[in-house]
C-alpha cells in the first residue's frame, strides 16, 4: 500500500530519541600509610564497581592525582606521616575544587571532624565502618562530583553564549557607527579613505601616548578600540552643510567658512540627542566629544567653543592631529598633498598652539608609522581604482 497521503509513516521506535550512553565507571583513589587498611578500602571499591587505584601517604597522592584517567573521588586517612589528611585535602581542593575527598579515621575527634568539613571534605567515616556505609558514601560522593560538573560546563556554555551575543552586538554597533561615517563620507567624494586613514592614525597615536605613559592609565585598550571605532565619526555633521559650501573646489570665504564651521556642532547635537534618548548606551559619548571639539586649538583660538588646552577631551585632540596630518599629506580641490616631512614641519611648528604638546613630541616618535599607514592605505585605494578601471574597459 502506498504512503502518500499519510505523512510521516516512521515508526515510534524509530523516532523516539537515543538512549542516553552509560556513564563509564568513576576512579577512586585510596591513601592509607597502613598496608592492611588500603588494601581492604581498595577491594571493597573494587568490589562495588569502581576502578581503583591507590597511595602511602600523601605526596604520592598528589603524584598520581594528576595521572590520566584522573580520579572523581579520594578516600584518605586523616593520620599519616609526612603530609597529613588534612593538608592533603586542602592542597587537593586547590588541584580541583570539584574533586570529591572523603577522609576516613580511627579516632572520633570533632574538631578534626569540624576542620575537614570547612576545608572541603564531602564526608567523615569513622574506621571500622560496614562496605554498605562506605558504598553508599562513595555514592552519593560520585553523584556530586558530577553535579558540580554538570553546573561547571552549563556555567562555561552560559558564559560562551555571552560572549558569543555580546561580540554580535558590539560587531553590530561598529558596523552602523562606520556605516553612519562612510554615509557623511559620501558627500565628500575627494577624500578618498579618509576615514580609514583617520581610524588608523588616530588609533597608533594613542598607543604611542600610552607607551609613553604620558596621559596615565587614561588611554587604556578599550579607550584605544573605541577611539579607533568613534574617529571616524569626527565629520559626520557635514551632512547638513550644503554642497555648494562643501564640494567648492576653492577657498571658501568668511561666510561659507562660518556656515563649514557649523559641521562640529551639527554632529555633535545629532549624537547628543541618541544618548539623551538612550541614556545607557554611553559609547557614543566619544564620538560626540570628537564631533563637537576635533576643531579646538590647545591655545584656544579654535572652534566652536574656543576650548583651551585640556579643555579639550583627549580623543578630540588625538584626532585633531590624526586629521592634521591627513589633510596636510591628501590632495583636496583647493590644495596639493604635501608630502610626510612637510606634515612633520608643521605639526611640530604648531606644538603648543594647535596641537596638545604631549602628542606631538608622541608623534615625532611614530610619525614613521603615519607614513607607512598612508603609503599602504594609498596603494590599497590605487589598486581598487585600477581594477575597477580594468573592468569598466574590458566591458566596453
Amino acid at each position: 500500500m502506498s504512503d502518500a497521503g499519510f505523512g510521516d509513516t516512521t515508526s515510534i521506535e524509530e523516532r523516539a530519541p537515543a538512549p542516553p550512553q552509560p556513564r563509564p565507571p568513576d576512579h577512586i583513589l585510596v591513601v592509607d600509610d597502613d598496608d592492611g587498611i588500603r588494601q581492604l578500602l581498595v577491594s571493597q571499591i573494587k568490589a562495588v564497581g569502581h576502578p581503583c587505584r591507590s597511595a602511602v601517604n600523601g605526596e604520592e597522592a598528589l603524584d598520581l592525582v594528576v595521572v590520566e584517567p584522573r580520579p572523581a573521588l579520594v578516600v584518605s586517612d586523616v593520620q599519616m606521616p609526612g603530609l597529613s589528611g588534612i593538608e592533603l585535602l586542602q592542597r587537593l581542593k586547590r588541584l580541583d575544587p570539584n574533586l570529591q575527598v572523603v577522609m576516613v579515621s580511627g579516632h572520633h575527634d570533632m574538631a578534626v571532624v569540624r576542620q575537614a568539613l570547612r576545608d572541603g571534605a564531602y564526608d567523615y567515616l569513622i574506621k571500622p565502618f560496614e562496605l554498605e556505609e562506605l558504598a553508599n558514601t562513595v555514592s552519593r560522593a560520585l553523584e556530586h562530583y558530577h553535579l558540580l560538573k554538570q553546573n561547571e560546563a552549563y556555567r562555561l556554555n552560559l558564559e560562551k553564549m555571552v560572549e558569543a551575543q555580546t561580540r554580535e552586538i558590539l560587531e553590530t554597533r561598529d558596523l552602523s557607527l562606520i556605516t553612519l561615517a562612510k554615509l557623511a563620507e559620501s558627500r565628500d567624494n575627494d577624500t578618498g579613505l579618509h576615514l580609514d586613514r583617520m581610524a588608523e592614525y588616530s588609533r597608533r597615536l594613542a598607543y604611542e601616548v600610552a607607551r609613553r605613559g604620558s596621559y596615565g592609565d587614561l588611554l587604556d585598550d578599550q579607550f584605544i578600540h573605541q577611539l579607533y571605532r568613534s574617529s571616524p565619526l569626527h565629520d559626520i555633521g557635514k551632512v547638513g552643510i550644503p554642497d555648494a559650501i562643501l564640494l567648492k573646489p576653492a577657498a571658501l570665504t568668511d561666510v561659507e567658512f562660518n556656515v563649514m564651521q557649523r559641521h562640529t556642532t551639527i554632529g555633535g547635537d545629532t549624537l547628543r540627542s541618541v544618548i539623551d534618548i538612550h541614556k545607557g548606551h554611553t559609547f557614543l559619548m566619544m564620538a560626540m566629544e570628537i564631533c563637537y571639539s576635533h576643531h579646538e586649538r590647545w591655545d584656544g583660538n579654535g572652534y566652536p567653543s574656543g576650548l583651551v588646552g585640556s579643555q579639550i577631551p583627549i580623543a578630540a585632540r588625538i584626532v585633531t592631529l590624526a586629521d592634521a596630518y591627513d589633510a596636510i599629506t591628501s590632495k583636496r580641490p583647493y590644495k596639493q598633498a604635501y608630502d610626510h616631512e612637510e606634515a612633520i614641519r608643521r605639526i611640530t611648528r604648531d606644538r603648543g598652539l594647535h596641537f596638545d604638546p604631549v602628542l606631538v613630541d608622541a608623534f615625532l616618535e611614530c610619525h614613521v608609522d603615519f607614513e607607512s599607514i598612508k603609503d599602504r592605505i594609498n596603494t590599497s585605494l590605487e589598486a581598487t581604482e585600477l581594477t575597477e578601471y580594468s573592468s569598466e574597459t574590458s566591458d566596453d
